[in-house]
């Protein structure tokens, strides 16, 4: 029905009202599943978005694709690479790719400890010609290809080549921000954006889902309409990760108004961690029986792991405590109360199924308590209900062993609304269509500048001291000068100037790097050589040989060294806030745009 509406809609449009209208496209990038969503501005309502639900090699509607690649050269009988439900189980494969898109990050608290050291049939590997963000761009220029074939038939050639498009790309919070902009590049890359007019921008995932969600619950006929002052935790659980953030409603009617509560939380602790404690736990009790069985016949996309996702996915939705059979999976082993070996079938026992599920169970529940209680001890707010969204979201043990938990921590209700798993692409659509955001955001980490600064007696240690050979004062290295605190309110309008000076050469051309770090520690260490500390990357500001700084600029004769020195004052001025998730750079001299800055990330 929703596609031909929009076919309908499509088809009455003129050039003319193209070049008034624009193409939203939602892009939720998963690890394990991938979705689209896309609607046309001439609507306005979130039951106007469209979800593809018809796939390549997947005769049944579904509301997304597996995050799976099959590359043609690693595969002889491939006349080309394949993608999604494309890729059959013997097939040389690539999944889980999108975890390693963050692979710099620090571990954090609620991780999987078993991510470093996962190997398997594409789980957590790369082909030997393609990086992470290579694979990824594969990927998604696949889909890419495919939607625009299929906007193509629905709206004709002329219409489709005259629409601009505007692209959200989703991304998990706890996302560093290199991770944040591979991907946006490999979109790119892809195809998404690259037409003139097109523009694409990043959103957070859980708050994608809470536009969608908060959306669906502000309507006058939801069955749990939402109300001003009410505190709704969104908890996204995906197949790689697990994104908490807290909401609080400011108004309903006549437009929904949200802001963020407290800051967020989150780990790499998705279902994807529940496969691999299956993995671990048949390594453990088969041992080379299990771990010499071929890559194809028991990584993801084998039909072993696709009878265990099914059994996965409906698991705890009653009370029989059956066996779980696991099948086929060939093993050279006898016959055992664990193993048939005539059926090629692995046994598992309810309790072993469970202890599974267990670990990736609690580390959620860890983090729903971790809000909960900060944002009571913070912002004396009570959190009136859980949305559970996401592809995990709708794990009936998941929802059983998180309504418990709720019904022993005061009055808080668990809801999981429909289609939880395409709440995220959905939001992503509603992002674009309707402007819907949260006024304020929290800053989930410190961000701050390496600078050389003034060097203090007795706090920093003499190692980090030098004489500047300006003006003869004693400098600090390697401290951090922190310009947003973890917390701190972030809006559309955030706007942060930082000061720096930079010696040059008149006539030279100049380059100016300056290191931007971050960290998720509540009290952010004093100097960048702290472990704790992550390089963000190298803000680069270049500025040519004619350049002229104006008054910006000073000279000094230096006796000892017998020269001139030369220096500029400038400002780099950092946008935490604005349209989509970017961070954006500017270069100010005089207090004027002089020059654009960019950030290249490290390679460590």
């Amino acid at each position: 029905m929703a596609n031909a509406a929009l076919q309908q809609q499509l088809n009455s449009m003129s050039l003319d009202q193209t070049s008034r209208h624009k193409i939203i496209i939602g892009i939720d990038y998963g690890t394990t599943f991938s979705g689209i969503s896309y609607v046309t501005t001439d609507k306005s309502d979130i039951h106007d978005i469209n979800i593809i639900s018809d796939w390549p090699g997947e005769p049944h509607t579904t509301w997304k694709t597996p995050t799976r690649i099959a590359y043609q050269k690693e595969n002889p009988s491939l006349a080309e690479n394949k993608w999604g439900f494309e890729v059959r189980p013997k097939l040389k494969s690539y999944s889980w790719t999108k975890l390693l898109l963050d692979k710099n990050a620090l571990a954090g608290d609620y991780d999987d400890p078993a991510l470093l050291n996962m190997t398997g049939q594409g789980m957590m590997r790369l082909p030997s010609f393609r990086t992470a963000p290579e694979v990824c761009e594969d990927f998604l220029r696949g889909v890419y290809e495919y939607v625009s074939s299929k906007l193509r038939r629905q709206m004709t050639d002329i219409v489709y080549d005259n629409t601009p498009m505007e692209c959200w790309v989703t991304l998990p919070a706890i996302w560093s921000e290199e991770a944040k902009v591979a991907t946006l590049k490999a979109a790119k890359k892809a195809g998404f954006s690259n037409r003139l007019g097109d523009e694409i921008f990043t959103i957070a995932e859980p708050e994608a889902a809470a536009i969608a969600t908060l959306k669906m619950y502000s309507h006058t006929d939801s069955f749990n309409k939402i109300k001003p002052r009410d505190n709704i935790l969104i908890c996204d659980c995906g197949g790689g990760t697990v994104d908490i953030t807290t909401y609080t409603i400011v108004e309903v009617e006549p437009r929904l108004e949200f802001d963020e509560l407290y800051v967020g939380v989150g780990g790499k602790c998705g279902s994807t961690y529940i496969d691999r404690n299956l993995h671990a736990f048949l390594s453990e009790r088969f041992g080379s029986a299990f771990d010499e069985v071929p890559d194809a016949q028991k990584g993801p996309g084998s039909k072993f792991m696709t009878c265990f996702e099914m059994i996965k996915r409906d698991f705890g939705r009653n009370e029989e405590r059956e066996l779980v059979e696991l099948s086929p999976l060939k093993l050279d082993t006898e016959d055992s109360f664990c193993y048939d070996e005539e059926e090629r079938m692995v046994i598992l026992t309810h309790e072993e199924m469970q202890g599974l599920f267990d670990p990736v169970v609690d580390q959620i529940i860890n983090l729903v308590e971790q809000q909960v209680k900060e944002a009571k001890e913070n912002q004396n707010a009570a959190i009136d209900r859980i949305v559970l969204v996401g592809g995990f979201g709708e794990s009936p043990y998941l929802n059983k062993v998180l309504k418990e938990w709720c019904l022993q921590h005061g009055e808080i209700t668990l809801m999981c609304p429909e289609h939880p798993q395409s709440a995220v692409v959905r939001g992503a659509a509603l992002r674009g269509l309707e402007g819907v955001t949260p006024r304020i955001k929290k800053a989930r980490r410190h961000y701050g500048m390496g600078l050389c600064v003034t060097f203090e007696e007795g706090v920093d240690p003499e190692s980090l001291g030098f004489t500047d050979e300006w003006d003869g004062r004693k400098l600090c290295m390697n401290r951090i000068v922190w310009m947003v605190a973890k917390g701190e309110n972030v809006s559309a309008d955030t706007v942060i100037d930082q000061r720096y000076i930079h010696k040059y050469t008149p006539g030279v051309a100049t380059r100016s790097t300056t290191k931007l770090y971050s960290t998720a520690l509540d009290i952010p260490p004093r100097y960048s050589t702290d472990s704790r500390v992550e390089v963000v990357g190298n803000v680069i500001s270049s500025f040519s040989k004619d350049f002229d700084f104006g008054s910006s600029t000073e000279s000094v004769y230096n006796t000892k060294l017998k020269k001139m020195i030369h220096q500029f004052e400038a400002k780099i001025q950092v946008r935490f806030g604005d349209k989509g998730s970017n961070l954006t750079f500017k270069n100010l001299v005089n207090g004027e745009v002089k020059s654009s800055a960019s950030i290249e990330f490290s390679s460590h």
